[in-house]
């Protein structure tokens, strides 16, 4: 198998065991599938109305975009699945728009499920919180070197990562969807920093002011369960 390709898969398959077991119950994708080869449905999310910040179209056409991840990921699975009978054409393609299809469907649930109105704030007595002042000094020093992450030049998310086996949090850019991901990390927050989050609302210069929308955002009591 090509470096390239196993790479993308790795990261597919990263972004799906680390969610699985560190998302809340109520907040989980999907329950466990009576068939493990069924296809992902597309979650709902209270967004279509807008949030300050972000208008109700840009969120709308985002939400739009999102559901053709999920389409394309079934699609993949299905058409990897016969290729690796020997039904059709050779797999390796397949596998790497797999990674990228299938990451992009888990990042944009991530980061949805996220975003409220009326988001809960950083809980200064929380482990994750604890965790976060004593990498970073503290939280405004932790958010300006995330911003510093979401702002960098190239196309992808900005990303908050916990490595399961040491507990070390790390800030990440996770390139397109599935490259230069830190392999066996947790995501616990993502921003979606592609054009199509941000420019509608704030035109293609200004990344930085949509980050700043951002964080008044971010339900932060949903992060913290992440946190293991």
């Amino acid at each position: 198998m090509e470096r390239r390709t196993l790479l993308g898969t790795l990261a597919a398959g990263t972004l799906g065991l680390g969610l699985a077991s560190h998302l809340d119950g109520a907040q989980a994708s999907q329950p466990a599938p009576t068939d493990p080869l069924a296809d992902y449905k597309p979650r709902t999310f209270a967004l279509e109305a807008g949030l300050p910040g972000l208008s109700k179209e840009m969120l709308g056409e985002h939400l739009a975009l999102y559901k053709g991840y999920v389409t394309r990921t079934n699609a993949l699975l299905r058409e990897v699945r016969a290729a690796e009978a020997g039904a059709t054409a050779p797999v390796q393609e397949l596998r790497r728009r797999l990674g990228f299809e299938f990451s992009g469907m888990r990042l944009h649930e991530l980061y949805f499920e996220t975003l409220r109105d009326k988001a809960a704030a950083p809980g200064p007595a929380h482990p994750l919180q604890k965790a976060i002042a004593a990498g970073w000094g503290s939280f405004d020093a932790w958010w300006a070197a995330f911003k510093a992450t979401c702002t960098m030049t190239g196309i992808g998310w900005g990303a908050l990562v916990q490595d399961p086996l040491t507990g070390r949090l790390m800030n990440a850019w996770f390139q397109d969807h599935e490259n230069a991901i830190p392999v066996g990390t947790v995501p616990l927050l993502v921003v979606d920093v592609w054009e199509h989050a941000y420019v509608k609302d704030y035109g293609a210069t200004a990344r930085a002011k949509y980050v700043d929308a951002i964080r008044p955002l971010i339900d932060w009591g949903l992060v913290e369960k992440r946190f293991n």
